[in-house]
């Protein structure tokens, strides 16, 4: 991996087990296949993360966003129960992590009370950062050895990562995070390549309640952009741990479930941070010195490679000439 920020992929087990790992406690992701608001709700979000191909071409205003309001009030405000901790991305392959911190550190207890426990680290960083402008909350976010540790401990693990860098083209194939969630009851998009928060809908018209119903028309107003053959997009929902829920209702059938998911994803993961280029170089070479040890070494070998080759390359032929003979007919 190189020095920097590695890129990580847009999965539940990945987000999840990456915010644990910042110290945020009774908090998972779930993947969502379909844009329904019932299904969304039924999760009681506290936001979600949304992946899109980002238009390398199209060049941010700082007048007016193609769809919602800035609200760049809300980021200067003084009043900390108004403020929107907003953050300017300012570093490439960082924008997964954040984009959850974007929603996590909007939902921080308060003296024991709040909606998420994002844990010391985390609140020392918000408390650090809170008095910053956007530009510098994104230097301290890119800055911080914590996080990008973490980040990066979930990426997929490369001997032929480069720590070049150049800019993209409208030929690359980019893709970016946006987190969407309801903050002092207004829906935001919180896009760090954005001037500021995006605003959709009045001012106190997104209670938490209503959140499924009033993201999903964003999210499909956002995807009618694309052709309609583009389907590379992804919606990951930020909810409470499903085991406290089962838990708590007493549902067993549904707590085997969520802890067999995440014992898949603690699989997935190290699996993930495991470089397995070494493991079959290993691998081959063990066969060849096992073939070079057998009775007739490395020349018998090579010899009955050549041959199976060569019969394999007769057989074809005959196919051919068969086939060849049929259409004539």
């Amino acid at each position: 991996m190189s020095g920097g920020w590695n890129t990580i992929e847009s999965d539940a087990g990945v987000f999840t087990f990456l915010i644990e790992s910042l110290g945020v406690s009774n908090v998972q992701f779930e993947e969502l296949i379909s844009l329904d608001p019932d299904s969304l709700q039924q999760l009681n979000p506290i936001g979600v993360i949304f992946l899109f191909k980002y238009p390398t071409g199209e060049k941010p205003s700082r007048d007016k966003p193609l769809d919602g309001d800035f609200d760049f009030a809300a980021v200067e405000t003084q009043e900390a129960d108004k403020n929107v901790w907003f953050a300017a991305q300012t570093i490439q392959n960082a924008c997964g992590t954040q984009a959850l911190l974007s929603v996590l550190l909007n939902k921080t207890q308060q003296d024991g009370e709040g909606e998420v426990d994002i844990g010391p680290n985390l609140k020392e960083f918000k408390d650090f950062t809170s008095a910053f402008p956007a530009d510098l909350r994104g230097e301290a976010l890119s800055n911080s050895d914590l996080i990008r540790d973490v980040h990066n401990s979930f990426a997929r693990s490369s001997p032929f990562v480069s720590d070049s860098s150049r800019l993209a083209t409208d030929d690359d194939d980019v893709y970016h995070f946006i987190a969407y969630t309801s903050i002092n009851s207004t829906l935001y998009e919180l896009d760090g390549l954005q001037p500021a928060p995006i605003r959709h809908g009045d001012a106190g018209a997104c209670p938490r309640e209503i959140f499924a119903d009033a993201v999903v028309p964003v999210l499909q107003r956002r995807i009618k952009r694309y052709p309609a053959t583009e389907i590379r997009f992804n919606l990951l929902a930020m909810c409470e741990d499903l085991r406290v829920k089962a838990r708590e209702v007493g549902d067993e059938v549904m707590l085997f479930r969520e802890e067999r998911k995440r014992r898949e994803w603690r699989w997935e993961n190290a699996l993930r941070r495991h470089n397995f280029v070494e493991f079959i170089g290993e691998v081959m070479k063990g066969v060849a010195r096992r073939k070079m040890e057998e009775e007739g070494g490395f020349q018998k070998w090579v010899e009955e490679g050549m041959a199976s080759t060569q019969k394999r390359m007769e057989e074809r032929k005959k196919r051919g000439q068969a086939g060849d003979e049929m259409d004539v007919s």
